[in-house]
């Protein structure tokens, strides 16, 4: 009867943590390592890495299950509910891991990749960044608190990752719709001379996404590719789509005379 009051407990926490539990909460709960091993060996649990077990019939697969269980070893004596309430103020997946999680290129890299506003140990085949992250650059997928796409891209290439691979993660994320492509090229343009790519726009689409597909874009991300390929034809364009909603009654607003006259541009090419 202990086992199986000692289980429950055990499966109540981890339940709410992806199915999984770290071995210093389970001592929490009272399961210290002869009763881990004694379920393990049961087929109940299955130890992942970093002392982080997963109950058996989990349905977290390996793709999310290991950062999963990276980020839980991070803070190993801490349940999920008890970590900062905002993502932005823990420990958050990035750079390479990131990549891996958000499906974007496929970026080699034998560590868990991490930023934390604050020092914290390192597991083993862990690295941890030091930064403070706003709350516009985390998102939460499947539990896990992750960098966006559009950050994931910026620390790659403050990073030095190699162009080849940069190339292959930025087509997934435009594809994707993970990022704006307009906002992208203007954070990564001051980079450009230092990082030793191509900062104008038309230039920077051709060296990062040459067989790139408008029609294959989002709206948002058809009208960010001509502004960034044809800015001249957009700047001729803009003042006459400006006076015609100036006719129509509208209040003047550059940006919407911008996104009108870049929309016109991408749809005829």
């Amino acid at each position: 009867m202990m086992w199986e009051e000692r289980f429950a407990e055990l499966s109540a926490v981890a339940a709410r943590q992806n199915g999984m539990v770290t071995a210093a909460q389970a001592a929490r709960v009272g399961v210290d390592d002869r009763g881990l091993a004694h379920f393990a060996a049961s087929g109940l649990l299955v130890e992942l890495d970093w002392s982080v077990y997963q109950l058996a019939w989990s349905s977290t697969g390996p793709r999310y299950a290991y950062p999963y269980a990276a980020w839980l070893a991070l803070l190993p004596e801490l349940y999920r509910w008890e970590r900062p309430r905002s993502a932005d103020e823990d420990a958050v997946l990035s750079h390479e891991s990131a990549c891996r999680l958000l499906g974007l290129g496929s970026v080699a890299s034998p560590l868990m990749i991490f930023t934390s506003p604050e020092t914290l140990e390192a597991p083993r085949a862990v690295k941890i960044h030091l930064a403070r992250l706003t709350p516009e650059e985390v998102t939460v997928v499947e539990g896990i608190p992750v960098t966006t796409a559009h950050r994931t891209v910026v620390d790659l290439v403050a990073d030095w990752t190699d162009h080849g691979d940069l190339r292959r993660v930025l087509m997934d994320a435009v594809l994707k719709d993970l990022v704006d492509l307009r906002a992208l090229h203007a954070d990564l343009a001051p980079l450009a001379e230092r990082h030793e790519f191509p900062g104008d726009g038309a230039r920077f689409v051709e060296y990062f996404i040459p067989d790139l597909d408008p029609a294959a874009l989002s709206p948002r991300n058809r009208r960010g590719h001509a502004a960034l390929v044809h800015p001249e034809r957009i700047a001729a364009v803009e003042p006459r789509v400006a006076h015609m909603l100036t006719e129509a009654g509208a209040v003047p607003d550059e940006t919407l005379s911008r996104d009108i006259a870049a929309e016109i541009i991408s749809r005829v090419g």
